[in-house]
Formats: structure tokens, sequence, C-alpha cells
């Protein structure tokens, strides 16, 4: 923004998800994707999303995770996850986010489950929109 001379108010902040260094209620958005199959704790890490969220926030994700649909897939995926994390930085086959998600207690939910084609064990999907 800064060098195309363009205003924004757009802030990047790094950071472990279980430990968000941000105020509570002090984010209009938080945007993930592809990233819990990856972080030590999804259930803390949605917590933390969730606390940092203004009344009315928007957490918008996208991740992978566990066949709600095809047993041999949900079996493959879970045999096949400890190789996963080995070779993807952490990455599991196994979870299900939508679970977390639906757990955390968010004022609204919007969540789709959808399978893509020819995507194998990254196939199953859940994505949408929390309101905290």
């Amino acid at each position: 923004a800064q060098r195309a001379n363009i205003e924004s108010n757009v802030r990047i902040v790094h950071g472990v998800s279980e430990a968000l260094p941000l105020e509570t209620n002090s984010c209009d958005a938080v945007i993930c994707t592809l990233t819990m199959c990856s972080v030590l704790n999804p259930q803390q890490s949605v917590q933390e999303i969730k606390r940092i969220l203004k009344p009315g926030g928007k957490f918008l994700f996208w991740e992978h995770v566990l066949s709600e649909t095809d047993p041999y897939l949900a079996r493959e995926q879970m045999q096949r996850t400890p190789q996963q994390m080995a070779r993807a930085d952490g990455c599991h086959l196994n979870r299900r986010t939508g679970e977390t998600i639906k757990a955390a207690g968010f004022q609204q939910l919007d969540i789709q489950y959808f399978e893509l084609q020819n995507f194998g064990f990254l196939n199953p999907t859940v994505c949408g929109i929390a309101t905290a």
C-alpha cells in the first residue's frame, strides 16, 4: 500500500494462533485459510480468534478436514496423518475443524462442508463465516 501510495488501515501482526498478540475485541475480521490443520491447539486457536474479534466481527475460514461422507477416505486420512505431519509442517489430515468452530460458541455461524474433485486427501473442506 505504501509503495502504491494507497491509504490502508490493514495491519499484519506475526504471532502464534494460540496466543495472539492483540487486544480483546480489537479486530473487525480474521481470515484463516488452510491453517488450522497445522496449529498445535485448534480449540485454543479458535478461542483466541473469537477473543480478539469485536462484537459482530467476522471469522472467515476455509479448511481441509476429515471426511464426513467417505469412511474409506477418512480411514486413509487417519493412517496418513503422521507422514503428512512430517512432510507438511505439522499438517493433520484428520482434523474436524468445522466441529471445533461450532463448539467455540460464536453468535452466528454459516458453515458449509463440501468435497472438491481431484484433491485426494485434502478433498473434504469446510468454509464459512463465524460472527462474534
